[in-house]
């Protein structure tokens, strides 16, 4: 894992902490971290990263801050706003993954905190831009997720 850098997004700091208690102090592993997908891709042209990891549900952002077009989803929901943007927090994972595909290295592994298992499909769908995507089943310790982002 020498001189590598993760980029970490997610709108709380659990995955953060974790990850950096996992990563020894000085050591050769930069953590970097960003709260909506705007900010990461900031992040990404400002700098080079090796690895992404993703939350999914950002349900702590405010909803002009999430990805996805709030306008295009309203019909989907009956015109219902709140439901909508409920949607857009619970999934906001996916839409950052879409978001951030064009400002990553097509080599970069991307891992989201899912369990891909259940919707091959939809994984299939988002591997078309991040062949590198992998899905995080419930229960993988994180020292494995870290090791498979920058190992």
């Amino acid at each position: 894992m020498k001189g590598r850098t993760l980029l970490i997004v997610e709108d709380g700091t659990e995955y953060r902490e974790a990850f950096r208690r996992l990563t020894p102090a000085g050591g050769d592993v930069e953590l970097l971290h960003a709260r909506d997908g705007a900010s990461a891709r900031r992040i990404l042209r400002e700098r080079r990263v090796d690895a992404v990891f993703l939350d999914v549900v950002f349900d702590r952002t405010p909803a002009e801050d999430l990805e996805g077009d709030l306008d295009d989803l309203l019909p989907r929901f009956g015109g219902d706003r709140d439901r909508a943007v409920a949607h857009l927090a619970a999934n906001q994972g996916f839409y950052i993954a879409r978001a951030l595909a064009p400002h990553l290295p097509t080599d970069a592994p991307v891992a989201i905190a899912w369990d891909a298992s259940a919707e091959p499909g939809r994984l299939a769908a988002l591997r078309e831009s991040l062949p590198r995507l992998s899905g995080v089943s419930e229960g993988t310790p994180l020292s494995e997720v870290l090791a498979g982002l920058l190992g």
